[in-house]
């Protein structure tokens, strides 16, 4: 179907509803745009752990530590000791890595950051680390070095 030659009816022409004002299409713009950035910002925490953003990371680690505070009955310096932990951890980038926190997104929350330790100590208070994990096994030159010298070790028939 060709449109060459024909005029487009705008709307309002057929004699129905009148057409929009300026002022109205730029209200309709403007609630458009608003709509796009609230469902943007909803499904911004849907993403998996390594697909999130440096400040949404953060966001989901300040709210771990308010719930294992709730849920440990850790008083307020506590917290702040463990978000401190969290953060700064977060910056040398332990916890970057979706193998280090196990974040479900289905709840956008994080479950469990893995090498978090606390200690009481004998006055009560709480302290936490986070262990850092050596790479475990063997390396790629050491593997080389074992094949090749288990190659000289074998009989040759």
């Amino acid at each position: 179907m060709s449109f060459r030659g024909r005029t487009l009816k705008k709307r309002g022409d057929d004699g129905g509803e009148p057409a929009p004002t300026a002022q109205e299409q730029q209200e309709l713009q403007r609630n458009n745009f608003l709509n796009f950035l609230n469902t943007q910002s909803q499904d911004a925490y849907k993403r998996p752990w390594h697909r999130l953003e440096h400040g949404l990371r953060l966001n989901r680690l300040r709210l771990y530590a308010d719930d294992e505070a709730t849920r440990n009955g850790y008083n307020a310096e506590e917290k702040g000791r463990l978000l401190a932990l969290l953060t700064k951890a977060h910056e040398r980038k332990l916890l970057t890595s979706k193998n280090n926190v196990t974040y479900d997104a289905a709840t956008e929350k994080v479950t469990e950051v893995k090498g978090l330790v606390m200690h009481r100590g004998a006055d009560g208070s709480a302290s936490f680390r986070i262990l850092d994990k050596k790479p475990g096994g063997i390396t790629v030159r050491r593997r080389a070095v074992a094949s090749a010298a288990a190659k000289i070790e074998e009989p040759t028939a």
